[in-house]
């Protein structure tokens, strides 16, 4: 995820993996992932140790057991030269401006329509990794996402749930136009049951967490990730019965937010 993470783990001599499964997500190119590590791999999972990456040390068995074990063998030492690395990582400007109308500019002005209690629900995709990012959640059990399972369609009925959990109080999805197009039909239940749901969707015309895959593993070799569909999403959510806007600028954003505010039923913004 962020710059600093990335180059912690790059920079590290002993990474401890504890109940995760070394995917591509977080790896890159396995072939340079952490290449001044050892690797110390927990599982509860005997198939995930080894499958992406071999370790170091293989450790199987209960994480808070295996956790105690360790931390009563350990020396209790201090690294501040290392932690004062950390954060000059966290301080190096190297990434440019957040674009004016990009992923996190939209983002951040959907949360200012947003509540701390809002149930915020996404796709799979990028925007599912942007919504990590720059959406910043502030109560448990308000994100729903199906995380590594990678199922794409899964958004809408879980906004939709938890739209109905949180009785009836107006629910966000962040979608893309290769997720929505998975179970799109299900704007006919949000609408029927007359549910305030705002469905943001990221349409770039690609199946674009693929596509970036594509471009960074296979050389731009493109394979079924370009979409070029000729959909309408805003004059597919009115054939629904919902509302929809495009938009183009933030300006158009505010306002189609500024209209989903008030409305009482499904608003898609495209």
């Amino acid at each position: 995820g962020t710059y600093e993470a990335n180059w912690a783990m790059n920079q590290a001599d002993l990474i401890l993996c504890v109940g995760a499964r070394f995917d591509d997500r977080v790896t890159g190119r396995l072939d340079a992932f952490a290449p001044n590590s050892r690797k110390v791999h927990i599982d509860i999972d005997r198939a995930e140790i080894g499958k992406n990456v071999s370790p170091d040390v293989s450790l199987w068995g209960d994480v808070k057991a295996i956790r105690t074990k360790i931390l009563e063998a350990l020396p209790e030492e201090r690294h501040p030269e290392w932690v004062s690395e950390l954060e000059g990582y966290k301080n190096e400007m190297i990434l440019p401006a957040p674009k004016p109308y990009g992923p996190e500019a939209i983002i951040e002005e959907v949360h200012r329509h947003c509540t701390e209690d809002t149930v915020v629900a996404t796709d799979v995709g990028q925007h599912q990794m942007w919504t990590m990012q720059f959406y910043p959640f502030e109560k448990p059990h308000t994100l729903l996402t199906s995380g590594g399972l990678g199922t794409m369609g899964y958004g809408l009925g879980a906004a939709i749930g938890g739209c109905i959990a949180a009785r009836g109080r107006r629910t966000v999805l962040f979608t893309g136009d290769g997720s929505f197009g998975m179970n799109l039909n299900e704007m006919a239940t949000a609408v029927s049951q007359e549910l305030p749901i705002t469905i943001v969707l990221f349409d770039n015309d690609v199946l674009g967490m693929v596509r970036q895959w594509q471009t960074i593993f296979y050389d731009c070799h493109y394979s079924q990730t370009i979409l070029d569909r000729k959909t309408d999403f805003p004059a597919l959510a009115k054939a629904f019965g919902a509302d929809g806007y495009a938009v183009y600028t933030m300006e158009d954003l505010k306002k189609a937010l500024d209209a989903a505010d008030k409305s009482q039923g499904t608003v898609l913004i495209d």
